[in-house]
C-alpha cells in the first residue's frame, strides 16, 4: 500500500478522545485516514458489510466491543481486515493472548512509533494478499479461456498419461468417429489404433517418453481405429505437456484447412491489428514483450520499450478539429513514428492517445537516442486536417528489459511511470523523453529542502498554477484553485508542496509562503478580472497562518490596495487543521466573514465526526476528501457513502466540491449525489494560465 493512500480505519476503543488522538497521530505522521469509531458489535457488523476497510485498531480491554468478538465477526464475514490490539499490560502474556485471538499483533498503549511500523507492515501484507487474490482470479480466468479454446478448437487435441486418454476435445473424438468426446476419456490409446500399427505405436510412445521433459514435438502416423470398426490414416503431432497439473503427452491432429488458409491468415491479421492506424494492437505488442522478456532472461540481452503519448490529444487537438479529425492526427503520427522504426522493432497502438515501440537489442543510451529522434520528428511535423494545420508533441517514457526482468507487466508500468513522472514534475507539460529510474535508496544523498525553501524565498523561486473548479448545476461562477510549486535547482523540475512544506515549517517560513501566494494571486486575479471576467480564486491556508493573529489585518490592507472585492477570494483550510485548532479556526472564520471573504474546508469527511467541525467553523464551500471519488473510480465502490455525505451537507446549505475527477464514467454518479462543483485532471490539469472556457460546461 502506498504511503500516500488513504487508510480506511476502524477504531474499537471506549474513549472517543483516544480514538481522536490516534487519528491525529496518523495525520501528523503523514498517513491520511478515513476512520470510524466502533461503539457496538451491531455497528461493527453493519460497517463491515457496507464498506471496505483496510485495518482495525482495537483496545484489548474495550467494553463497548469485545476484541475477541470483533475478530470473530471479521472472520465470520470473511473480511480481510487485520486487527492490531492495543494493551496497557506489559510482558509477553498479553501478546500471546492477543495472537491466540487472531490479532495480527499486539502493541503497548502510547507506543506510537511501534504502532506505525506494525500498521505499515500489515497494510503491505494486506496489499500483497489482495494482489495474490487478483492473480489467482486472473489465473483461473486464463484456465477457463484455455479450456474453452481446447473444447472449441477445430484441431483434434488429446492428452495422454500412462497410455490412457486424460482428455480429448470434440474434434479429436470426431476423427475416430465418436459423437461424444466423453466416450473416449480413460480409454487406452492402443484401443483406438488399428491392429497392424499396435507395435509401431507402442515403440514410438516408449521412445518418446524416454526423451523426458526437454523433448521437442514430433510427428508420427498410424491408422486410427474408429468406433464402427473402420480405420483411416492419421498424422499426429506429439509433445510433452502439462494438463491439470499432471505431466502428460499431447496429441494434436491438425484440421484440414483446404481453401480456408487465406481466410485464417486474414483473421489472424485482424486479431492483432489496430483498426484505425493499421499498426499492431495492444495485445500483440504485449505478447511480443513476453517473448522478449524470456529471451532477455535466457540470453542476458538488453532491449527497450517506449511508451509514446500524444500530448493533450483530447484537451487541445480534439477540441480544435473534432473526433474525426483526431483520427487523422493519430494516423499521421503513427506514420511518423513508423518512419523512425528500425528493422525488427514492433510498433503498436497502445491506447487512444498512445503507442508502444518494442526495440530488441537497444540499450539505454541507444534507446534514448532513438526516442529523442522520434520526439524531434513529431515536434517538427505539420499535420493538415481539411485545411487546418496541427502541430503536436509527444512525451516518451523508456523502460529497459534485461536479465533481471521477470514480469512484462512491470516493464509496461515502468514506461508509463517514466512518462507520468515527467508530467508531474513539469505541471503536465510534455514534449520530452524520460528514462525510468527506480526510486532513490536511503544510501543516496538527499537534498537539503530547507535550504532550497529559504533560497526560493530569497530569490522569488516560487510559481503558481491554476486548476478550474466546474459547476455541475449551471452556475456561471468561474473558480480556479491556486496551487503552489517551488522551482527546482539542478534539473529545473518544479517541486510540489508535499515535498517542501514540512521543511518550510521547520524554518518558520510557512506564513511567509502563504502571504506570497496571497499577494501573487491577488495580482493575477486583478489583471484577469480587469478583462471583464468574474473569476474567483480558491487559496489554501496553512495551519500556521490559521493560527497567525496578524494575518486578518494584513488581508484587509492587501484587498484595499488591490481594489479587489473580498468575495473574489475563497480561503480554504483542511479539516484536520481546523479540528486541531478549533479556537483559532473559529476566530479566523469570523474575521474572514467580517472582511466579506468566502471560506472553504478541504479534505472533509474523514474524521470520526466531521460535522462537529462545522459547529466551530461555518464555511461557504466544503470540498470532500478525494478518497471518496477515487474509491468510486478505482475500486468500483458504490457512491452511497459519498451521496450520504453530500446529502447531509446540502441540508446545511453548504456548497460542495468533489475533487479528483479523473474520468467521464464517474460524472453520472456525481450528478446524482447533488454535488455543486467538480475538479480534476479529466476537466483540466493544473496550468500556468487561466484560460479554461467555463461557458463550454453550460
Amino acid at each position: 500500500m502506498n504511503v500516500n493512500d488513504t487508510i480506511r480505519l476502524l477504531i474499537v476503543h471506549d474513549s472517543r478522545d483516544e480514538a481522536e488522538r490516534l487519528i491525529s497521530m496518523l495525520n501528523n505522521a503523514g498517513r491520511t485516514t478515513r476512520a470510524q469509531h466502533v461503539e457496538s458489535e451491531e455497528g461493527l457488523i453493519k460497517l463491515l458489510q457496507e464498506q471496505v476497510w483496510d485495518i482495525m485498531i482495537a483496545h484489548s480491554s474495550a467494553q463497548s466491543v469485545d476484541a475477541g468478538s470483533a475478530i470473530r465477526q471479521i472472520k465470520r464475514l470473511n473480511k480481510d481486515v487485520p486487527v492490531i490490539l492495543l494493551t496497557d499490560q506489559e510482558g509477553s502474556q498479553s501478546v500471546v493472548e492477543g495472537l491466540k485471538l487472531g490479532a495480527a499483533d499486539v502493541v503497548l498503549l502510547d507506543q506510537d512509533q511501534h504502532l506505525l511500523l506494525v500498521m505499515q507492515r500489515e497494510l503491505e501484507n494486506r496489499s500483497n494478499r489482495k494482489d495474490k487474490r487478483q492473480s489467482e482470479r486472473q489465473f483461473k480466468e486464463a484456465e477457463r479461456r484455455s479450456q474453452l479454446l481446447l473444447d472449441s478448437s477445430r484441431d483434434g487435441i488429446a492428452y495422454v498419461q500412462d497410455g490412457m486418454y486424460l482428455y480429448a476435445n470434440q474434434s479429436y473424438a470426431e476423427n475416430f468417429g465418436y459423437d461424444d468426446k466423453d466416450d473416449i476419456e480413460c480409454m487406452p490409446v492402443i484401443d483406438m489404433v488399428a491392429d497392424d500399427d499396435h507395435d509401431a505405436v507402442k515403440r514410438f510412445l516408449k521412445s518418446f517418453n524416454l526423451k523426458g521433459d526437454e523433448a521437442e514435438s514430433c510427428e508420427f502416423s498410424f491408422r486410427g481405429l474408429k468406433e464402427d470398426g473402420s480405420s483411416s490414416s492419421l498424422k499426429v503431432e506429439v509433445a510433452n505437456a502439462l494438463f491439470e497439473e499432471e505431466f502428460c503427452i499431447q496429441f494434436l491432429i491438425k484440421a484440414s484447412k483446404g481453401n480456408s488458409v487465406e481466410l485464417e491468415a486474414e483473421l489472424e491479421k485482424v486479431k492483432s491489428q489496430d483498426s484505425v492506424t493499421g499498426l499492431y494492437n495492444r495485445a500483440y505488442v504485449t505478447e511480443q514483450l513476453e517473448l522478449e522478456v524470456s529471451r532477455a532472461v535466457a540470453n542476458e540481452t538488453s532491449s527497450s520499450l517506449y511508451y509514446i503519448e500524444i500530448d493533450k490529444l483530447f484537451e487541445v487537438v480534439q477540441e480544435k478539429i473534432g473526433v474525426a479529425g483526431t483520427d487523422v492526427v493519430v494516423i499521421d503520427i503513427a506514420n511518423c513514428i513508423q518512419a523512425c522504426c528500425e528493422s525488427g522493432q514492433t510498433l503498436a497502438r497502445f491506447s487512444d492517445d498512445s503507442f508502444m515501440l518494442l526495440a530488441p537489442g537497444k540499450n539505454a543510451d541507444a534507446a534514448l537516442v532513438q526516442a529523442e529522434k522520434i520526439r524531434q520528428d513529431i515536434n517538427d511535423h505539420i499535420i493538415d486536417v481539411d485545411g487546418i494545420t496541427i502541430q503536436t508533441t509527444v512525451t516518451i517514457g523508456v523502460a529497459l528489459v534485461n536479465e533481471t526482468t521477470t514480469n512484462p507487466g512491470a516493464i509496461i508500468d515502468q514506461s508509463l511511470r517514466a512518462c507520468e513522472s515527467y508530467h508531474r514534475a513539469h505541471d503536465d507539460e510534455g514534449n520530452s523523453v524520460n528514462l525510468f529510474e527506480s526510486e532513490a535508496t536511503d544510501d543516496e544523498p538527499t537534498v537539503d529542502i530547507a535550504k532550497m525553501v529559504q533560497a526560493a524565498l530569497d530569490n522569488n523561486n516560487f510559481t503558481l498554477l491554476f486548476q478550474p473548479i466546474i459547476s455541475l448545476r449551471g452556475s456561471e461562477d468561474g473558480f480556479y484553485e491556486v496551487l503552489l510549486r517551488m522551482k527546482g535547482e539542478a534539473d529545473g523540475e518544479d517541486i510540489s508542496p508535499n515535498s517542501f512544506l514540512a521543511s518550510a515549517d521547520q524554518i518558520g517560513a510557512t506564513t511567509k509562503i502563504d502571504r506570497w501566494v496571497i499577494l501573487e494571486s491577488i495580482k493575477v486575479l486583478s489583471k484577469h478580472r480587469a478583462k471583464g471576467a468574474k473569476t474567483r480564486m480558491l487559496i489554501n491556508i496553512s495551519r500556521q497562518s490559521l493560527c497567525d493573529s496578524t494575518l486578518l489585518p494584513w488581508l484587509g490592507v492587501a484587498f484595499k490596495a488591490a481594489k479587489l472585492p473580498a468575495d473574489s477570494i475563497v480561503f480554504q483550510m483542511s479539516e484536520t487543521d481546523i479540528t486541531n485548532h478549533l479556537n483559532d479556526a473559529k476566530a479566523f472564520f469570523e474575521g474572514l466573514a467580517a472582511l466579506k471573504c468566502l471560506t472553504s474546508i478541504s479534505n472533509f469527511g474523514c474524521s470520526l465526526n466531521p460535522f462537529n467541525t462545522l459547529q466551530h467553523a461555518s464555511p461557504d464551500f466544503i470540498k470532500v476528501h478525494g478518497s471518496f471519488t477515487l474509491d468510486i473510480q478505482n475500486n468500483d465502490e458504490s457512491p452511497e457513502t459519498l451521496s450520504k455525505l453530500i446529502s447531509d451537507l446540502l441540508e446545511l446549505d453548504k456548497l460542495t466540491i468533489v475533487p479528483f475527477v479523473e474520468n467521464a464514467s464517474v460524472l453520472s454518479s456525481l450528478w446524482q449525489t447533488g454535488v455543486h462543483y467538480i475538479q480534476g485532471h479529466y476537466l483540466q490539469a493544473p496550468s500556468a494560465d487561466m484560460t479554461y472556457d467555463f461557458n463550454m460546461e453550460e
